[in-house]
């Protein structure tokens, strides 16, 4: 993890003019080339200032530039990402440019620790705003998967409210696997902002943290119109490369002289 001084360094390159040739400068024409943008809700961002918490559904690489240019300049200014440690961050190299391009910081997926949520709380208490991802990963097949609850952890420990976006058709133009997009429509809506404070008094147990955390993604499958799967993306992802390596080790049907498929039609074409 970056020493503070380093961390900080990155964090105010990142707000400042890099970050600005970066997202407007080479990923808008491409995004309005492809998506066509539009956005809806920023009645909703008026009058609130950091910090606060954005929480997205993540259906692409796309998502994080879409949000990042909706936001009005002010809040955009004063916005980080949250960016997976173990994907982003996996090389020095790739840390840099996703901290200097998009303003991103690192936090674990899976378990998220008490160092990086001090970090992230930190930065909340700086006045930062943070996009955050819930599900942790990027959808498996365009639908709503289960929010993890570190987004609640931060959001009672930091006092600030979250406010719930979503993100559509960016799974059509540029799902996971998909290095470049294609053509399509995208929209980004950013709903009411969320605050807890009648969870303040009580302690922040398992079952206030599942709860807030429904109450976020519910309110994500309301602005997107996501059907909502019960279960977390990475145990889903994780389910399914088990089904394709057993598929792969099935033996292969043999014919009636006990010769496999494959082997009978290699012998037929010769």
């Amino acid at each position: 993890m970056a020493r503070k001084g380093e961390r900080m360094l990155q964090q105010k390159v990142s707000s400042g003019i890099a970050r600005g040739f970066f997202l407007n400068g080479a990923l808008r024409p491409i995004i309005r080339h492809y998506v066509h943008p539009k956005v809806s809700g920023l009645e909703h961002l008026e009058g609130v200032s950091p910090p606060l918490i954005l929480a997205a559904n993540h259906s692409s690489h796309m998502d994080t530039p879409l949000i990042l240019n909706s936001l009005p300049k002010d809040l955009r200014r004063r916005t980080l990402v949250a960016a997976a440690s173990d994907y982003f961050f996996a090389s020095r190299l790739m840390g840099l440019f996703v901290s200097v391009a998009i303003g991103a910081v690192p936090m674990e997926r899976r378990t998220a620790s008490k160092e990086s949520m001090a970090q992230v709380d930190q930065l909340l208490d700086q006045q930062w705003c943070l996009v955050m991802y819930p599900e942790g990963s990027r959808t498996l097949d365009g639908r709503l998967y289960k929010g993890k609850t570190g987004i609640a952890r931060l959001a009672l420990s930091a006092k600030v409210p979250v406010v719930p976006v979503g993100v559509v058709g960016t799974y059509g133009a540029m799902p996971a696997g998909r290095s470049w997009p294609v053509s399509g429509h995208a929209e980004v809506r950013f709903g009411k902002p969320l605050t807890f404070e009648r969870y303040s008094l009580g302690a922040a147990n398992q079952l206030v943290l599942r709860a807030i955390t429904d109450q976020i993604m519910y309110d994500i499958m309301a602005l997107t119109g996501l059907s909502y799967v019960d279960e977390y993306v990475s145990a889903a992802k994780a389910r399914q490369s088990r089904a394709a390596r057993a598929k792969q080790q099935e033996p292969q049907p043999a014919d009636e002289a006990g010769v496999p498929a494959e082997q009978a039609s290699d012998a037929s074409s010769g």
